[in-house]
């Protein structure tokens, strides 16, 4: 299944919702009353199997009723404002995670999975705009497959990190190269990699049964239009078990995300004429096979209060 978080017009608090075959979504809550479904995407991986099966449930109802020709609780995704899937508690980035995207700005990968925290307040959804700050000249992409954790968890053995995975998504992890740089000198990165609008994610959460392989799905991003990222998943040096292993010794709850890392063809690799670093009026897509594609507009234009 894909869910997603999404705002219709008028309401005053976002929607949990999943997508038919139509495109289009089925409101589950709209649909709840007296179903015991869940109000949000985060309260679908907390409640487990027992509340991923009732939305399932609800869902093959509703493909019923739409060969059918009914319509009930169905939202067309043009109609409605498409928000981040969920706000987890945490994102852990894995930084360098792809050798050739170490190699290309100059950088030895690590030996073992290492990154950095990326701020929840840096989240957008599909179709929202990355605001390129006034203070960094050298805006960049990263796309990225994000794995969503299913429950609360700690020291997990590399052979049961799936059992604790919900689903995937997608991150751009957007960077400030010029102050993620200069702050990797002082050995930390902050600000580089966290302000305002920094991390889109989505457009939803595929489930974890619909993807047998997460180390075997092409990534592609485009700018404008021009592709700049081509790879496969397949090529991360260090896979979803080590990256799950590890991080875990943090200690990791449900709807925590990890984003495991991009491959080469980011700007700050570039070595053409001219410069691929992001510039208003730009457009980001960002996709990986079996999941679909986020799409942001660049903007220097500040956020309205």
């Amino acid at each position: 299944m894909k869910l997603l978080s999404f705002r219709p017009s008028r309401a005053r608090v976002d929607h949990f919702g999943v997508l038919l075959s139509n495109g289009q979504a089925l409101d589950i809550s709209e649909a709840k009353s007296g179903r015991g479904l869940p109000d949000s995407l985060l309260e679908c991986i907390r409640g487990g199997a027992d509340a991923l099966a009732r939305v399932r449930d609800v869902l093959a109802q509703a493909e019923q009723r739409l060969k059918a020709g009914s319509s009930e609780h169905i939202v067309s995704l043009d109609e409605v404002t498409a928000r981040p899937p969920l706000i987890p508690g945490k994102i852990m980035a894995i930084g360098k995670n792809y050798s050739d995207h170490a190699a290309e700005v100059g950088s030895a990968a690590y030996s073992r999975p290492a990154g950095f925290i990326k701020h929840v307040d840096a989240l957008i959804a599909n179709g929202d705009t990355i605001r390129k700050p006034a203070w960094t000249e050298k805006l960049d992409y990263e796309n990225e497959l994000a794995l969503v954790i299913a429950d609360e968890c700690a020291d997990v053995p590399a052979e049961e990190v799936y059992e604790h995975v919900f689903g995937y998504t997608i991150m751009n992890d957007v960077s400030a190269r010029d102050v993620q740089f200069a702050e990797r000198k002082e050995g930390n990165i902050m600000i580089g990699k966290n302000f305002p609008t920094a991390a889109p994610l989505g457009p939803w959460v595929v489930t974890r049964d619909e993807i047998a392989d997460p180390h075997n799905l092409r990534l592609v991003t485009r700018v404008n239009g021009e592709i700049r990222q081509n790879a496969n998943t397949g090529t991360q040096i260090f896979h979803i078990p080590a990256q799950v292993a590890w991080y875990s010794h943090a200690g990791l709850y449900p709807g925590d995300i990890i984003s495991t890392g991009t491959p080469a063809g980011v700007a700050a690799g570039y070595k053409g004429e001219g410069s691929w670093y992001l510039k208003n009026g730009d457009e980001v897509e960002c996709e990986i096979e079996k999941i679909g594609i986020l799409r942001n507009p660049v903007s220097t234009r500040k956020r309205r209060a």
